[in-house]
């Protein structure tokens, strides 16, 4: 009798755990259209007063972003993104021309932190239909509009005093992402990568120093990341039916 009960367990034990993983399988193979990225890196910016660039003498902080997409077709994203980096001058560098730039009321030297956000189409390389169907590796492209604005603080160096004047001030920008990055699928909900990205700012007044140079202000950032793709339920009905 006890055998046969055992029996009897061990088989519904088997249909259940059958069941379960055809649906828990089935679930899976549903597209997972959309995805959340954290990525983190080295940054610098390009400004009027940020340093012998030539020299590579200019400093480099860290950025973090945050990115959330949907996939629209086999071979685009919508993606909207979000993020802070610290912005500087090179504080050790004595510019030659603070005293001229003073005359003309610019500054010599800055430090703030930015914060932007941006809407963005990435192009992949190599297209799928489904998160399951991805390619192992893949690289993708995109350009788009965004907003940013860096609370900061500017150093002056007027001929006429004998003291740094420094004014704390919010530039604000629209600016142009030019994203190019890499994937690698790491099992079949993740993936990890690097991205460069260029934030081609309208503006030369982030920096309170305009026209030193030939070109207006702009972020460089390269950014290692981590992207999920999100389940289409809940995650209390992950393994089970409603």
């Amino acid at each position: 009798m006890a055998a046969k009960c055992l029996l009897i367990l061990t088989f519904f034990s088997l249909a259940l755990t059958g069941s379960l993983t055809a649906q828990n399988f089935y679930k899976e193979r549903i597209p997972r259209v959309y995805t959340l990225t954290l990525a983190g890196g080295p940054a610098s910016m390009y400004s009027d007063n940020g340093g012998p660039y030539r020299k590579l003498d200019f400093p480099i902080f860290g950025s973090v972003t945050l990115s959330a997409a949907k996939k629209v077709s086999h071979r685009i994203n919508l993606r909207i993104s979000a993020g802070y980096q610290h912005v500087s001058s090179n504080m050790e560098y004595i510019a030659e021309r603070a005293f001229e730039w003073g005359e003309e009321n610019k500054a010599y030297a800055f430090t703030g932190n930015a914060f932007y956000a941006d809407f963005m189409p990435e192009f992949y390389f190599l297209p799928y239909e489904t998160h399951i169907e991805r390619f192992r590796v893949n690289g993708y492209a995109g350009v788009g509009l965004g907003f940013m604005a860096i609370p900061e603080k500017q150093a002056y160096a007027y001929p006429n005093e004998t003291e740094i004047t420094i004014i704390k001030t919010t530039p604000t920008a629209l600016y142009i992402p030019i994203r190019l990055g890499g994937s690698v699928a790491f099992g079949s909900n993740w993936d990890i990568g690097f991205e460069a990205s260029l934030f081609a700012t309208l503006s030369d007044e982030l920096d309170g120093n305009a026209g030193s140079n030939q070109a207006n202000d702009m972020l460089v950032q390269g950014q290692f990341f981590v992207k999920r793709y999100l389940s289409p339920f809940p995650f209390w009905e992950k393994w089970f039916d409603k």
